[in-house]
This record gives structure tokens, C-alpha cells and sequence, in this order.
């Protein structure tokens, strides 16, 4: 709001809308509080929209998209009530093969919400999104194991949930130009990855949009910068590592099976 106010101070003429998709994982009882001043600050300075569909941002206005990976069990007692209270729409991406057992390292998984309480959850605020079947790093798979976790997620879903599932975010941040091709290849109309970027610039469809890790322990300095764009320029440092690292290597590609390096367990309440 204040740069818009600036730039037409300045240039005569209305900035752009801009638009930042946030992601969180798990929000834990203890950090409820801190996640709902998070809600707070969103809804004082962006609008909030559905990130599934066609959108259009309006010049001179700030829009955030929610969004959350993995589908941890305590969304629904922890996020879901203060986004309801706020009117406030997110996207779950949701590992199809972790349903009702524990996502993590050893000795640090979490509870991953059931088949069943993910059909509760109410459309009208959470919109569903695939996130594969075991959260392999897709670019280590070879292409026919991406194509199943891509596939196998997204008709698993659809055939649960009775409804299309037609957004997908990438397990690790994990991504290639390869993989891309593969999303629209196996019917998704919109994907997500972990590099910060403004999304929806021109183009209401885009189909590769760009996210922000949050977390409720953000500071909130550092949270109210990451919802400005702030953070934007790590894409550029991200790359300039990956063709370092890629001088040092080629990319791996892996032939074993997905599920054998998976961090999806079985849940036994730790």
C-alpha cells in the first residue's frame, strides 16, 4: 500500500499488483497464538485469494496466498479455526500415500491427518493439492518414478476426494525443467515450487508460481518482509549454487524405489 502511494507520488502512475504465496508445514498448539498474529498481519496488509484458478491482480493492491505442505494432522485444530474465523482461503498439498501415518525424520515424524479428515475439510476454505505419493526429491528419480508419484498422488486424491485435484507443489522444492514438462504432461493446470518470487505478474494463469517458506516462529520482522517480496532475490543465489554444484556433477538419477528412502512412516505416536 505505502509504495504504491509512492510510486504514483513519484511516476504519476498506480504500481502494479503484487501477489506473495506463503507456505507453512506443521503449526504445533504452542504456536497457534503466533500463527494467528501472522493471519493478522496478512489480512492489515494484503488481500488473500485462492491460488488454484485463473486470477487477476488489480493495480496498486497486495494479495498473499496460503498455502501448506504435507497435511499434518494439527492444521485442523491448530490453523483450520483461525482461518475460518478469518475468511481466509489456503491450499493443502497433500502426500497421498502418508494419509493417517507419520511424515519426518526418525524420531521427529508427525501425525498426518486421515483420509477421512481430509474429506472434511471444508472446500469453501481449503482447496486440495497433490505433493506426490512418498515425498521422494523428484529430480533423483528416474522419469518413469516421477511420472507414478505424479500420477498415482493425483488420482489417488481425485478418486478420495470425488473432485478434480489439479495443483501440485514440488516434495523438497525439487524441480527441473524436465519435471515441469511432466507436470503438464500428467494433467496438472497449475504447479508450485519453494523459489520466493512476485506470482501472477501478467498472466492470470501461470502455470509455474513461485513460494516463500513461513513458519510461525518467523520473526515478525522477518515475516513482514517475507510477505513484501523481500526475500526475492534468493532464486538468483539458488541458481548460481546449482551451477556450481552442476560443474562438480551431473544431475543423479536414481532407479531405486521411492517408497525405500521415504520419510513416510508408519504412525506410532512419535
Amino acid at each position: 500500500m505505502f509504495a504504491a502511494r509512492i510510486a504514483r507520488a513519484l511516476f504519476g502512475k498506480t504500481a502494479p499488483g503484487r501477489c506473495m504465496v506463503l507456505y507453512y508445514h506443521s503449526i504445533p498448539p504452542d504456536q497457534r497464538a503466533r500463527f494467528a498474529q501472522q493471519l493478522d498481519v496478512i489480512l492489515r496488509q494484503a488481500q488473500t485469494l485462492d491460488v488454484t484458478g485463473p486470477i487477476t491482480l488489480q493495480p496498486g493492491l497486495r494479495y498473499a496466498g496460503i498455502t501448506f505442505d504435507d497435511a499434518f494432522e494439527n492444521f485442523i485444530d491448530q490453523a483450520l479455526p483461525e482461518l475460518h474465523k478469518r475468511n481466509m482461503p489456503s491450499t493443502m498439498f497433500v502426500i497421498s500415500g502418508a494419509l493417517g501415518k507419520g511424515f519426518g525424520p526418525a524420531g521427529h515424524s508427525e501425525k498426518v491427518m486421515s483420509a477421512e479428515q481430509l474429506c472434511s475439510l471444508p472446500q469453501e476454505l481449503v482447496s486440495i493439492g497433490s505433493h506426490t505419493v512418498s515425498h521422494p526429491f523428484l529430480p533423483e528419480l528416474s522419469p518413469e518414478l516421477a511420472r507414478r508419484e505424479l500420477l498415482e498422488s493425483k488420482g489417488a486424491l481425485e478418486n478420495l476426494l470425488k473432485r478434480e485435484v489439479p495443483t501440485f507443489s514440488f516434495p523438497f522444492g525439487g524441480f527441473s525443467a524436465r519435471l515441469v514438462g511432466l507436470c503438464r504432461e500428467t494433467g496438472y493446470r497449475r504447479i508450485f515450487t519453494t523459489l520466493p518470487s512476485f506470482a501472477f505478474l501478467g498472466n492470470s494463469n501461470e502455470f509455474t508460481v513461485g513460494r516463500i517458506r513461513v513458519d510461525p516462529t518467523d520473526w515478525p520482522i522477518e515475516f513482514r518482509l517475507k510477505l513484501a517480496g523481500a526475500y526475492n532475490w534468493l532464486p538468483v543465489a539458488f541458481a548460481l549454487k546449482r551451477k556450481l554444484r552442476g560443474k562438480a556433477g551431473g544431475e543423479r538419477v536414481v532407479s531405486q524405489s521411492a517408497a525405500e528412502r521415504s520419510m513416510v512412516r508408519e504412525w506410532s505416536g512419535s
